[in-house]
């Protein structure tokens, strides 16, 4: 399966960090999803939603969102979460 570099950070301390093979996100305008090589992009997450994500291991989980902003650049997957 290909992956991506995904890197969850808070402004305290970085909640996730490793390779994934997709990750699926709420903007205000709808639910969005990104796999491996996905076009360079900039969205503003969802106030109060979640970023769900499964690692290279086959293992998903989800992180609680209360507001955010997210970026897909170079095959890397930035969230910038509070």
């Amino acid at each position: 399966m290909r992956t991506f570099l995904l890197k969850v950070v808070k402004p305290d301390k970085t909640v996730f960090e490793g390779n994934a093979e997709y990750c699926r996100f709420t903007t205000p305008e709808g639910e969005m999803g990104v796999k491996a090589h996905h076009e360079q992009f900039m969205a503003v997450l969802k106030d109060n939603s979640t970023l769900l994500y499964r690692s290279s291991s086959g293992k998903e989980s989800e992180i609680k969102i209360l507001n955010g902003i997210l970026t897909f650049k170079n095959n890397t997957c930035t969230v910038l979460i509070s």
